[in-house]
C-alpha cells in the first residue's frame, strides 16, 4: 500500500514540474525534431512536444491536431490512473478491463505507424 502511495505522488510531482517548466520562459529552448529538419518527413514523435505544451496550457483541440495519436495515449492514461487509484482501496474493483494488456501495445505501434505514414503523404 505504502509503494502505491508513493508512485501516485511521484506521478502528481511530475505533473506539478511539468506545468511549471511549460508555463515559464524556458519552453523556448525545447528543441526541433532533428529527423524533420534533416530528412523533410515528419517522425512518429513530430508533435508530441507541441501536444503536451497546448494540454498544460489548456488549447486541447490544438493539442488533439498537433499529434492525435499523442493525445488519445495521453487521456487514456488519465482515465487509466484515475481508475487505479480508485480501485486501491475497493474490494470489489470497477472498469478492470481498462489497464492495460500486453497486445495493446501492438496495437498502438501499428496505428502509430498507419498515423506516420498518413501524416507524410498527405
Amino acid at each position: 500500500m505504502k509503494k502505491k502511495t508513493i508512485l501516485i505522488g511521484i506521478e502528481i510531482v511530475i505533473i506539478i514540474l511539468l506545468y511549471v517548466f511549460i508555463n515559464s520562459e524556458y519552453i523556448e529552448f525545447v528543441p526541433n525534431c532533428w529527423i524533420h529538419k534533416r530528412i523533410g518527413f515528419l517522425c512518429p514523435a513530430c508533435g508530441g512536444t507541441r501536444c503536451i505544451i497546448n494540454i498544460f496550457k489548456g488549447n486541447f483541440i490544438k493539442a488533439f491536431f498537433s499529434h492525435m495519436v499523442f493525445f488519445i495515449c495521453i487521456i487514456y492514461g488519465i482515465i487509466i490512473n484515475i481508475v487505479y487509484i480508485i480501485n486501491i482501496n475497493r474490494e470489489k474493483k470497477i472498469f478492470t478491463w481498462i489497464y492495460p494488456k500486453y497486445w495493446y501495445s501492438i496495437i498502438f505501434a501499428i496505428i502509430l505507424i498507419i498515423y506516420t505514414i498518413v501524416r507524410n503523404l498527405l
